[in-house]
């Protein structure tokens, strides 16, 4: 990742005579601070509230980062009002990245727990609400449908690129795609990865008009 970073600086740098390596170290600092952050948490034995899991969560899952590099890679035409355009696309990111997190916990909270680990999303609302799992996986799920409601009045209210408006719908579809059936990277099951298959290789049927 290093050498990525300071590959796409010097592109960057070349191409478009800005150095933008110092806002990226920042991402890097931002989700660095974000696992830093969990980590005391679990050593100190800190069950955090719902509310202040998601502050730090929506960061630590990577996808502000993320989305921050693409845009350099992906979006030559902005680059150089970075940034400016950090601020003006970070409703935008904050969604995306929220869908992701959130997407993310459904997903791997249950055997992220076995192993241990600090209280996810549904568990950090079933605890302070006193709720059942369904309860609470309901709740996150009716908090990804509001986040996509605020994407599009993001989207609606705003001139945003179109490429600044794909990445972020994309980070968070591959999200939903990727966790929908359990944890699709770490303990898939194959179904996740029947879906990808599916979705890029297999072709969609298209019945002519008129034919049985």
């Amino acid at each position: 990742m290093s050498d990525f970073t300071h590959e796409l600086a010097q592109d960057t740098l070349t191409n478009h005579g800005l150095n933008v390596l110092p806002h990226i170290k920042e991402q890097w600092a931002i989700l660095c601070r974000a696992h830093i952050t969990e980590a005391r948490w679990f050593y100190g034995g800190h069950t955090p509230s719902f509310d202040e899991y998601i502050q730090n969560g929506w960061v630590s899952i990577g996808s502000l980062g993320g989305l921050v590099l693409l845009s350099f890679v992906e979006a030559d035409s902005i680059i150089e009002q970075f940034p400016q355009c950090l601020k003006d696309f970070s409703q935008l990111f904050y969604w995306s990245s929220l869908i992701t997190r959130l997407s993310d916990d459904l997903g791997t909270s249950e055997a992220e727990m076995e192993r241990g680990d600090i209280p996810k999303a549904v568990q950090s609302y079933m605890i302070e609400k006193d709720v059942s799992e369904e309860e609470a996986r309901d709740h996150v799920k009716e908090m990804i449908s509001t986040s996509w409601k605020k994407i599009n009045e993001e989207i609606v209210h705003n001139s945003f690129p179109q490429v600044i408006v794909k990445l972020s719908k994309n980070m968070a579809r591959t999200a939903q795609c990727m966790y929908q059936h359990g944890d699709g990277v770490g303990t898939s099951t194959g179904v996740t990865k029947d879906c990808i298959v599916s979705s890029i290789l297999k072709p969609i049927p298209i019945q002519e008009h008129g034919s049985v």
